[in-house]
């Protein structure tokens, strides 16, 4: 992967502001945040290589379109995640077991809180069974992570925060709360948010922003079956 620029400061901010335009396209479903006096249902958490302001965002578009309170936490420290051999990918267990424990005194933590946490760097499973992974998560943990490393569009050569990462970044973390938190079904319809397997970045721009959940004697959608590598998401 290419070298990645990210000004935590000044230039982040300004992107925080290009991304929640975009993002306010997306909240089409009609939700409304939760109050403030709710329970914190989601807690957006970046790692040490995302800004703050991103997070931020993201927890806002998650709160507005799903309703329910999200929360966005301050940047955790520098981490000691193994790096898988041969391939500059962190082990994504090894990531989420010390993020959850970096994270463990939130406040307004409960055991029902499920944590989103965001980085950049490129992760896989120990196992090393797919090229890479957007995403992965621990229900055990009650937790996820989201990879910004393959999110990114590039621009002279070199990876920049642009729009289309904005809605990358929404959907896949839409995907994981809504099933890991708000049990969502994963779907056989390739415009549904939900749809999987998400075999790369050309079926994530294709889904859509929605979900419906199947009833159990819908029929499913006639889809091509793709012969390429799967990448789960």
């Amino acid at each position: 992967m290419p070298k990645l620029h990210i000004d935590f400061i000044g230039e982040a901010m300004q992107r925080r502001q290009m991304l929640l335009s975009t993002l306010a396209l997306l909240g089409s479903g009609g939700a409304v945040a939760a109050g403030p006096g709710a329970p914190v249902a989601v807690y957006v958490v970046p790692l040490d290589d995302v800004p703050e302001a991103l997070s931020a965002t993201v927890a806002h578009a998650l709160a507005r379109q799903l309703g329910i309170r999200v929360r966005a936490g301050m940047r955790l420290p520098p981490l000691r995640i193994p790096v898988l051999p041969g391939t500059g990918q962190v082990a994504g267990e090894a990531l989420l077991e010390r993020a959850a424990r970096a994270s463990a005194r939130l406040p307004g933590l409960r055991p029902a809180t499920y944590r989103l946490f965001i980085t950049a760097r490129d992760i896989n499973a120990q196992s090393g069974g797919f090229r890479y992974q957007f995403s992965m998560h621990s229900p055990n943990l009650r937790c996820s992570v989201v990879s910004m490393a393959r999110l990114f569009e590039l621009v002279d050569g070199e990876p920049r925060l642009t729009n289309r990462t904005g809605e990358r970044m929404v959907k896949l973390a839409k995907r994981a709360v809504g099933e890991l938190h708000l049990g969502w079904q994963r779907s056989t319809d390739p415009d549904d948010l939900m749809y999987a397997p998400l075999m790369g970045l050309e079926e994530l721009d294709r889904i859509g922003n929605e979900h419906r959940e199947e009833k159990p004697d819908e029929p499913a959608p006639d889809i091509q079956r793709k012969s390429r590598a799967l990448i789960e998401v």
